[in-house]
């Protein structure tokens, strides 16, 4: 996958790591800039419906994450949603986003005009291009999840061989497959800790991991290296099969399946614990 941050190196900081082209075979637009604000819309995957929108928010080039955000957005010039957009950002170690929750009735080019508020005063409005598409190929909450046979620890021998983090976690005990056929509610991430385009998978990691001593016996969590034979010549890596067999093209990813192997949820870009913990509950009820 090549990368496709986007224009403006810095946003890296905030936006989800974006690499190799959208479904629909065209990336999130540009950032857009107001005086020394600067927003983009971080998803490439949305689709018609109430749905959650992350947006990444610099100052200067710096990320910001104690601003008021407010969201208006607008369909061929006609206003028709707007809603608060919170900071979510727990367990990311600052690289959090903001996150409106609208509705995007119908595919094509939408605007969303971006007020955000500094408590030193600054201030802006900021319009920013995204794309609705008709459909993705990614497996969308309510169809059956791809039971993909991803590799274990002990199926590796050495969990570095198959997680590139440092250390590595210790989320590969069980497969997709298995989780599924033993009827498990499951997470699984979507994340390359080494080689993640924006520097955002390792925070997703350990978002999920501070959650995970309280759901562990009632929930499998499966992480996913993005990449395969990546420890002796990282440049000869090779995405892993189970990134095809769900249609990611960016990084980090992650779903929650339940005991029947049907997606409840599933969030593109990095995501705090503020909405990961209600969608486990969720999954549990």
């Amino acid at each position: 996958m090549t990368a496709r941050a986007g224009a403006l190196a810095a946003l890296a900081l905030v936006l989800a790591a974006a690499c190799g082209g959208s479904a629909s075979g065209s990336g999130p637009p540009a950032p857009a800039a107001g005086p020394g604000l600067q927003v983009a819309v971080v998803a490439t995957q949305l689709t018609p419906g109430t749905r959650r929108v992350p947006f990444g928010v610099l100052d200067h080039g710096a990320p910001v994450s104690d601003a008021r955000v407010h969201v208006r957005v607008s369909f061929a010039s006609q206003p028709l949603a707007e809603a608060d957009a919170p900071f979510e950002g727990g367990g990311l170690e600052g690289r959090g986003l903001y996150v409106a929750r609208l509705a995007l009735l119908v595919a094509g080019l939408w605007m969303a005009s971006v007020d955000v508020r500094r408590p030193s005063g600054e201030s802006a409005t900021v319009d920013a291009a995204f794309r609705v598409a008709a459909s993705t190929d990614v497996p969308a909450v309510g169809q059956p999840a791809p039971r993909s046979r991803t590799r274990t620890a002990s199926e590796a021998g050495d969990v570095s061989l198959i997680d590139s983090g440092t250390p590595p976690d210790d989320m590969h005990q069980l497969s997709i497959a298995d989780a599924i056929g033993r009827h498990l509610p499951t997470l699984v991430v979507f994340a390359t800790p080494a080689f993640c385009q924006t520097a955002t998978c390792g925070p997703q990691i350990h978002a999920i991991q501070e959650l995970e001593p309280a759901y562990r016996d009632r929930v499998a969590f499966i992480h996913v290296e993005v990449y395969e034979d990546f420890r002796l010549d990282p440049s000869k890596r090779r995405l892993a099969p189970a990134m095809g067999e769900w249609h990611l093209q960016t990084e980090p990813w992650t779903f929650l399946i339940d005991r029947t192997g049907i997606i409840r949820a599933e969030f593109e870009g990095a995501t705090g614990t503020e909405a990961l913990r209600p969608a486990l509950d969720q999954l549990l009820a």
